[in-house]
């Protein structure tokens, strides 16, 4: 065979070869163009989605965050660049009170990364998991929330919340801020508070007073020891919701009374009113005239100690509403 023929064999054998290398250095130039053409769109919007005390149009800030999800559904794009997205975008529609889109969103993020061992995504993917269950429940998703929350309670039982850090600690040390210590105390009650508010929510009442009592004794232990037992003014606000809803008004006062003496010291004023309001909604309701006339009293004197005379006029309106009520059911008007 001559010589030549051999060099054009070897040669036309080495073509493909220098094909595949042109061909793969092409991808890699892609996939670095696709990722910083994404950051460099994705990271000033990111530093104002996130940054405490950020203001910002929630529909612009959608609209500009939707318009780069072409770029992560390219060749190139990370899952990173991907739950990053969509993370944002569920935060936004969260803020922007519309659920059902916020739930999307975080379902896409999720899906492209369900677990991580990143130090940088660690706690967004928590904190995404734990928003999911408020946007699920207000998107009528009941279900899809409760089995959310079940699989944070099975990896943090109520018995070892005390073993959780008592509060979030970052680490600034980094040029991206990470959460360290976490999740705490708070977040992992406010879990299982979530659990008796979705079970509210769907109508089971019966359930979701079984739910906040339990958690009653470990989040009135825990806050104490915290030194924030006014964290305790939502829970005890939830039973006496669910003690109404089940015609336990007793229960219910005592509750709200114990969430009263709560908001005192705490001089959390807004809670004080609506504790006396509540408490003379109830006593009224079981015809208890002249106690339901006393918490009306108490009402409109807080109101003339906190000189609030908003405060002071719906007093004087409650009280023409009493009267009102408390006559009718003394002098029925005939019916012909």
């Amino acid at each position: 065979m001559p010589l030549f023929s051999i060099f054009r064999r070897r040669a036309s054998q080495g073509l493909p070869a220098l094909a595949a290398v042109s061909a793969s250095l092409a991808l890699a130039a892609q996939t670095t163009d696709t990722a910083t053409a994404f950051e460099a769109r994705f990271a000033p919007l990111h530093a104002i989605v996130f940054t405490d005390g950020g203001t910002y149009s929630g529909s612009a800030m959608s609209a500009d965050l939707k318009a780069l999800e072409p770029l992560v559904h390219q060749p190139g794009a990370t899952t990173r660049d991907v739950f990053r997205l969509y993370h944002a975008e569920a935060i936004v529609y969260g803020r922007r009170g519309m659920p059902e889109e916020a739930v999307v969103a975080a379902r896409k993020a999720l899906v492209a990364m369900p677990k991580t061992s990143s130090a940088e995504l660690a706690y967004p993917h928590f904190s995404l998991r734990i928003a999911s269950i408020r946007w699920l429940s207000d998107a009528g998703e009941y279900d899809a929330a409760l089995k959310l929350i079940h699989s944070f309670q099975a990896q943090y039982p109520l018995q070892r919340i005390a073993s959780l850090p008592p509060q979030m600690r970052w680490d600034k040390s980094h040029s991206v801020e990470q959460a360290r210590d976490f999740p705490s105390q708070l977040q992992i009650l406010g879990v299982y508070e979530d659990e008796g508010y979705v079970l509210h929510e769907q109508g089971k009442y019966r359930e979701a007073k079984q739910a906040n009592e339990r958690l009653l004794p470990v989040a009135r232990e825990r806050l104490k020891a915290l030194g924030i037992p006014e964290k305790l003014r939502s829970v005890l606000a939830n039973i006496a919701q669910n003690c109404y809803e089940l015609c336990e008004l007793d229960q219910a006062q005592a509750y709200l009374q114990e969430r009263l003496q709560i908001a005192l010291a705490a001089h959390d004023h807004a809670t004080v009113y609506d504790c006396y309001f509540q408490l003379m909604v109830l006593a009224n309701e079981q015809k208890q005239v002249t106690q339901a006339r006393q918490w009306l009293t108490l009402y409109g004197q807080y109101a003339q100690t906190q000189k609030n005379s908003e405060q002071m006029a719906r007093a004087k309106e409650l009280q023409t509403e009493l009267d009102s009520r408390q006559s009718k059911r003394t002098h029925p008007t005939d019916k012909p």
